[in-house]
């Protein structure tokens, strides 16, 4: 059962939150965490929908955007793997697009955190980006993130088989991003990653010619690139 709505015209969702936010309409949830929240998207568009939200992040930095987006969300600065939060105290958990940026050794330790945290019959979701894809093609200069996905999942698929979890979804969404130029492409990638523009700065030639030939003409002269994602859900079983 999703939160109550505010009042208001809310904006609209992109794909991904759009299918976060349909899932948990369709869950008794009314508190939720939100693991590497970063810069906050989510977690806005869960509070405007009446959600109780915890946000957690290790950056500062991006905390302190997330707290002005989602004013009426609590925020942590932690690690994925050290919550301070009590066991059963949320009925979903969330890692959207987050999971790959932990170190290896650390996802499993994070995917158990969010899993102490869940109530019995809550539901984790874990939502992370293929190594596919146009997008993934014209960043794949600037940071070729094949390993580190392919090891999220990989984490993921070795907690899945415990026994108290139960597949809820697993599912794909295409996310189509538009950019009107190159640069705000860039800039895009770097409010994500900072380190990366070194290596843009290096490579500014060829990381155009990535850009240009991935991307799609869209409406209004607007170059579109698609991001294929996986979305898995699993079920906290009472035991």
């Amino acid at each position: 059962m999703r939160g109550a709505a505010g009042r208001g015209v809310m904006p609209e969702p992109d794909v991904v939150t759009a299918r976060i936010l349909a899932l948990l309409a369709g869950e008794e949830v009314h508190r939720v965490v939100d693991i590497g929240c970063g810069r906050g998207g989510l977690a806005a568009a869960l509070v405007r929908r009446g959600y109780s939200v915890t946000g957690v992040d290790p950056s500062d930095l991006a905390l302190d955007v997330a707290r002005a987006r989602a004013p009426g969300a609590r925020f942590l600065r932690a690690g994925a793997e050290t919550i301070p939060a009590s066991d059963s105290s949320f009925g979903a958990a969330i890692f959207h697009n987050a999971l790959h940026h932990l170190p290896e050794g650390r996802m499993e330790a994070g995917i158990a955190e969010a899993w102490r945290l869940l109530r019995p019959g809550g539901v984790l979701v874990v939502v992370e980006p293929l190594a596919s894809g146009r997008f993934f093609e014209a960043m794949r200069r600037v940071d070729d993130e094949t390993a580190i996905r392919a090891q999220a999942l990989a984490a993921l698929n070795r907690f899945a088989v415990r026994p108290d979890s139960s597949l809820v979804e697993d599912s794909r969404i295409d996310r189509v991003s538009r950019f009107s130029s190159v640069d705000e492409f860039l800039s895009y990638l770097c409010a994500a990653d900072p380190s990366r523009q070194k290596v843009i700065d290096a490579n500014r030639n060829a990381v155009t010619r990535d850009f240009l030939r991935h991307a799609e003409a869209a409406e209004g002269g607007a170059l579109m690139l698609t991001q294929p994602h996986m979305m898995r859900v699993l079920r906290k079983n009472a035991v």
